[in-house]
């Protein structure tokens, strides 16, 4: 239950002792845009519109589990509902619907699931700079051997950026250059911790919408294809150029470009916007696209819990 998105996920987990990692077998998928942490930085509270598309998303997500012989369900909710004031009002009604218990998680906790979803399907890095750009946070992980050695959460989500500084449109270029200033802060204020980590080999590697829609874009993909996003490797140029074009675009000149996922059409200029800026703070000239992660990680989690490992 995440500040833009909720995601569903139905599958079997299958454990490679080999390699120590997992696969998983995907039985159904689906995300609502909710956009459930619209408008929190102003006054610290949940808009009545998206608790009830929010109600409405996990009354449906409530109905597709109900026709699955599923065995064990987990439910995780994230920065939107670590702050809002009235998260209580929230989650008391969110309960109702749903027999499982609603897990609330911290922005490191957060991270770490991020991480240990996003390298499915994907050979394992010695070590590696992992992002995942969300609607409230963006969490930033650095892995040696699968195992996180630093972790940093920090206030700087897309649907909190896109109400502060995209009330235009398309956008002044004096709010993109107060968000840029804004976002480079943030970063700055976090690269010597990571740097002093990296090795020569160090990989980047990203998820969530932002960065696959980007990994869409570059390919001019039409529609959303997996096997096309996931793994891969979306050089500081195309995102660059991408961030240059759709920034001067009014957000139904930039519908052209995501034709697969019309209500990313704010958000993904600010997006861009930290995916760019930290590949260039960090000195990454690509990242490698993963298609999986936190709700992933959540799922592996859960099984690791029933296997009790």
């Amino acid at each position: 239950m995440g500040t833009n998105t909720f995601r569903l996920l139905i599958a079997e987990v299958q454990p490679d002792s080999f390699q120590n990692s997992y696969s998983i077998k995907e039985f159904c998928s689906k995300r609502i845009m909710t956009r459930l942490g619209e408008g929190i930085h102003d006054n610290g509270f949940i808009k009545r519109e998206a608790i009830d598309k929010s109600i409405t998303a996990l009354k449906e997500f409530n109905d597709i589990i109900s026709r699955y012989h599923v065995y064990k369900t987990s439910a995780v909710a994230t920065s939107a509902l670590r702050e809002a004031e009235n998260s209580g009002e929230f989650l008391g009604k969110a309960r109702e619907i749903i027999s499982f218990e609603i897990e609330v998680i911290s922005g490191e906790e957060e991270a770490k699931l991020s991480a240990a979803g996003m390298l499915i399907d994907m050979a394992p890095p010695e070590t590696a700079l992992m992002v995942d750009i969300g609607g409230g946070s963006t969490e930033l992980i650095f892995n040696a051997r699968r195992k996180p050695l630093l972790i940093h959460s920090f206030n700087l989500g897309v649907v909190y950026l896109a109400g502060k500084y995209m009330i235009n449109d398309p956008p002044l270029s004096e709010d993109l250059k107060h968000m840029e200033e804004e976002i480079l802060q943030k970063i700055n204020s976090t690269v010597k911790p990571f740097k002093k980590l990296f090795t020569r080999d160090t990989v980047f590697i990203g998820t969530a919408g932002t960065i696959t829609a980007l990994a869409a874009m570059s390919q001019n993909l039409t529609k959303f294809d997996h096997n096309k996003i996931h793994n891969f490797k979306l050089t500081i140029d195309n995102v660059k150029n991408i961030f240059s074009e759709i920034s001067r675009l009014s957000s139904s000149e930039r519908a052209g470009h995501i034709p697969f996922e019309p209500a990313r059409l704010d958000i993904i200029v600010p997006g861009t916007l930290i995916l760019f800026k930290l590949m260039e703070v960090f000195g990454f000239k690509e990242i490698r696209v993963s298609n999986y992660g936190l709700r992933e990680g959540i799922l592996i989690n859960l099984y690791n819990k029933e296997a009790g490992h």
